[in-house]
Formats: structure tokens, C-alpha cells, sequence
């Protein structure tokens, strides 16, 4: 039976808690978020990325004023849906978060008696893209990929090794592997540091220092089957910022581009996703579009509308015009 209860978001914001098969850790849960439901109309379903989870409330108010249901998951072991007994986002393969995405798109399907336009950021953006590679019949209308994680951001020099480790991880995936994450990021976004945002730092830390084994392992298989290339029927909006910038003390740079990824990465392997590919580069942007600068954002929101009013036809007559917050 699904409950839906109080979120922690507030206003019209609800979640409910969806029971998984186990795995190697134990019991797993995923978390659905739901901010509106009407039949007839297009609904959005949100794949947060890596070390992450769905906290940008004002994105749920954007889709649901601009006539859309809004859906978002906390993958297993991620945000709302991590048990004390769980390594945050640990998993052996990209394919164990489908049993999740599964559940929540047949939830939405119930509610709502519609396909879905998927979206996705970073990480949550190459889950999604393999899969609905994955399945057969045409259950996106349309995807938009924020900043999709389709190649490590490493010096060459350590990518050569990127291979061995995996072949390691198949004999012991929870060897911890040093991510050597910088906290640049996390200080550009967060509202106590240099951003504009809070969330819970418990879900959401502001860097991590390792990964296992077996989490670089899948993403390495993850990868190599992007660079074989994908056939994604749907119609395809991927985003980046203009530019990336890395560096180990802090700069006002960080808070005008990609500290994360490369976006030249981006551009490059989303070619690999199917024939019907389109772009925005967004100036100044940062990793997670969605939280860069106001400006910023509205142009990003701006895309995301325009991209859709082309692809999907709501069952009502719904503006889709920009609204300019």
C-alpha cells in the first residue's frame, strides 16, 4: 500500500517510501517526491547525481507552475532513502538503480496514466540514459541530461589505471578508493560558505573523500558502454556550462563554471546517446545548473521550457511561457 506523507520540503511537497530487494548491504528503500499530481498532464521524474539528493524545491515550483507534475527520487542508499547500516551511494552496477526508477515510473504511470520526461543531473544523468537504452518500449517523451557524468575527470596519467582498478574491484569491490574530491564545489553552492543553498549536509556533504572499488568499477563499465554508443529513441536535451575551471584555493571562478566535470567530456561522448541530440551551453554555469546564479538559472529553466513546448503536447491547452522569477 502506498502512504504519502509529510515532506521535508514543506508546502505541497510529499513522499513515499518504496520497499526494494535486498542487496549486498541488507534491506534497501528508494524515496519518491511528488509536488503535484493531475491526470492528463506531462509529469517530470528527477534523478539527482552522485553524493546528492533532491533538496532544489524551487525546481519542483518551476515545473508545477508551468503546468507539469513533479516527481523526484532519492535513489537507494542516497538522502532520504540511506540506512545507518548503508555506505552512502555504494552500488556494483548502474542497472541496480533501475529496480528503483522501475517502481517510481510505474507509481507515476498510476497516478497520472502518463509516459514520463526524465531528467537528470550528472551522475543521475548516465543512469538514466542507460536506462532507457535498456528498455525496449518507448516510456520517455523526452530526456534532459543537467551536466551528465560521461567521463571521469582525472588526468589521463590516472585514467590508465582506471582499467586495473576495475578488474581489481571484481575480487574485492569495498576496497576504498581515494576520490581526492575538492571542496570548491560544495563551498560554491552552500548558503553558510559562498552559495545560495541549504541542505542536509548528513545526505549531502560537501566533498567525499573515497569511493569503492566496485562503485569506480561500474561506472568504468558505465562509461565504455556510453563510448559504444546508445540508440535513445526519446528526443535528448543535454546542458553544460561553457566552461570548467579546477583549482586547489578557492576562486570566484568556481562560481561561474563546471568545477566538477569537463564540459568538453560532455559534449564530446553525448553524441554516443542516440540521433536525436540536442544543446544548450549555458554561460557561466555551474556544475548542477539549476543552482547557479539567478540569471543564471532563468536561462537554464528557459531552455528546459523551450526544448519541451517542442517535444511534448499536453492533453490541455498549458502555457509553457518562461516565467522570469
Amino acid at each position: 500500500m502506498i502512504v504519502w506523507k509529510f515532506d521535508i520540503l514543506g508546502g505541497d511537497f510529499e513522499q513515499t517510501t518504496l520497499q526494494m530487494k535486498p542487496d549486498c548491504e541488507g534491506e534497501v528503500v528508494c524515496t519518491l517526491v511528488r509536488a503535484k499530481t493531475n491526470k492528463g498532464q506531462p509529469s517530470i521524474l528527477y534523478i539527482h547525481g552522485f553524493n546528492d539528493y533532491f533538496f532544489q524545491r524551487e525546481m519542483g515550483e518551476r515545473f508545477t507552475q508551468q503546468g507539469y507534475n513533479f516527481y523526484a527520487l532519492d535513489l537507494r542508499k542516497c538522502g532520504r532513502s540511506i540506512r545507518p547500516w548503508q555506505r552512502r551511494c555504494n552500488m556494483h552496477n548502474i542497472s541496480e538503480y533501475y529496480e528503483d526508477i522501475d517502481a517510481a515510473t510505474e507509481l507515476i504511470k498510476k497516478e497520472t496514466n502518463e509516459n514520463l520526461i526524465f531528467l537528470g543531473h550528472s551522475t543521475g544523468g548516465l543512469i538514466l540514459s542507460l536506462y532507457l537504452n535498456s528498455r525496449s518500449e518507448n516510456i520517455a517523451k523526452a530526456l534532459i541530461l543537467n551536466s551528465p557524468f560521461l567521463e571521469m575527470n582525472v588526468k589521463n596519467s590516472l585514467k590508465k589505471f582506471i582499467p586495473y582498478v576495475s578488474l581489481v574491484a571484481g575480487m574485492f569491490p569495498n576496497l576504498r578508493i581515494n576520490k581526492g574530491l575538492s571542496l570548491n564545489y560544495g563551498y560554491s553552492i552552500a548558503k553558510r560558505i559562498y552559495g545560495e543553498w541549504e541542505f542536509n549536509e548528513e545526505w549531502k556533504p560537501l566533498a567525499v573523500s573515497s569511493v569503492t572499488a566496485g562503485w569506480l568499477r561500474a561506472i568504468h563499465k558505465a562509461h565504455r558502454q556510453i563510448r559504444r554508443g546508445l540508440d535513445l529513441k526519446c528526443p535528448v536535451l543535454v546542458m553544460c556550462s561553457d566552461k570548467s575551471y579546477k583549482n586547489r584555493e578557492w576562486s570566484e571562478q568556481f562560481a561561474k563554471a563546471d568545477a566538477v566535470l569537463d564540459v568538453n567530456d560532455i559534449l564530446k561522448y553525448s553524441r554516443h546517446l542516440g540521433e536525436n541530440v540536442h544543446y544548450a551551453v549555458i554561460d557561466d554555469g555551474l556544475h548542477d545548473l539549476i543552482l547557479s546564479a539567478s540569471a543564471v538559472r532563468n536561462r537554464v529553466y528557459g531552455e528546459m521550457f523551450v526544448f519541451l513546448e517542442k517535444q511534448v503536447e499536453f492533453s490541455q491547452k498549458t502555457s509553457l511561457s518562461v516565467v522570469d522569477n
